[in-house]
């Protein structure tokens, strides 16, 4: 059997991490089971080099691959202490903005469901 060499690394130091994340679910086939609830899928977590110029290569080389994709995947960057911190921010933040999307998707429905009872612009 062949082993896989992982290049994580499990050190605890603050820095900048880059992610490429999936939002739309193309990768993550449990979307197809449960379409109602979006989610993010975390693709890559890397760790920015500490040399500018290689930190520079490196958000170019990741950004354009996100770019030249056929897939919908963004590109982030977080200060974190670890990659599994970076992912969880990442996580966290879709999350964030799934709740506060589906805030305010109530809130309008409901102002747009009484239209008669002086949510207008026009004067009565």
């Amino acid at each position: 059997m062949d082993r896989v060499e992982y290049r994580a690394d499990l050190t605890k130091r603050p820095g900048t991490y880059f992610v490429i994340a999936d939002d739309e679910g193309v990768y993550d086939w449990k979307v197809w089971r449960n379409p109602d609830r979006p989610q993010r899928c975390v693709l890559e977590v890397q760790r920015a080099s500490d040399d500018p110029t290689e930190r520079y290569l490196q958000r170019e080389d990741l950004s354009a691959a996100c770019h030249d994709s056929q897939s919908p995947v963004v590109f982030l960057t977080y200060e974190a202490v670890s990659q599994g911190h970076a992912a969880h921010l990442a996580l966290r933040e879709y999350a964030e903005r799934q709740a506060f999307q589906e805030l305010e998707d109530v809130f309008y429905a409901d102002e747009l469901a009484f239209t008669g009872a002086g949510f207008t612009d026009s004067p009565s």
